[in-house]
């Protein structure tokens, strides 16, 4: 008989943060899918951090767990959800500082046999 596969649950005691790819924020791997690059994880923006313009070559679904963001000219709060795909570009800052919980999905470009 085969093992049951079983759940992951990750104490908040023991997630790990680590410094992100841009300066002032961490990020908080929590989960990886090796076969279809799917992700999910935190992402920590410290007061007066900001992301770069970016696009998503795979599609972004967020959710901001605690401060407030902008996105270009956007706004967001506590509790907004947001989802970016191929073509949407923004940047990101906070002036308060934030914690987004982030869900990256399969690339889009690969699936459509589209160069990046």
């Amino acid at each position: 008989m085969k093992p049951e596969k079983k759940h992951l649950i990750i104490p908040a005691e023991e997630m790990c943060w680590e410094p992100g790819i841009y300066e002032n924020t961490e990020m908080c791997y929590l989960w990886h899918d090796e076969k279809t690059g799917k992700r999910a994880f935190l992402l920590k923006m410290h007061p007066g951090s900001m992301i770069p313009m970016h696009d998503h070559p795979q599609r972004e679904i967020a959710w901001l767990l605690e401060g407030e963001v902008r996105l270009g000219e956007d706004r967001m709060k506590a509790g907004d959800f947001l989802t970016a795909g191929l073509g949407e570009f923004h940047d990101v800052y906070t002036e308060t500082g934030c914690v987004f919980f982030l869900f990256i999905d399969e690339d889009v470009t690969a699936a459509a046999g589209v160069d990046t």
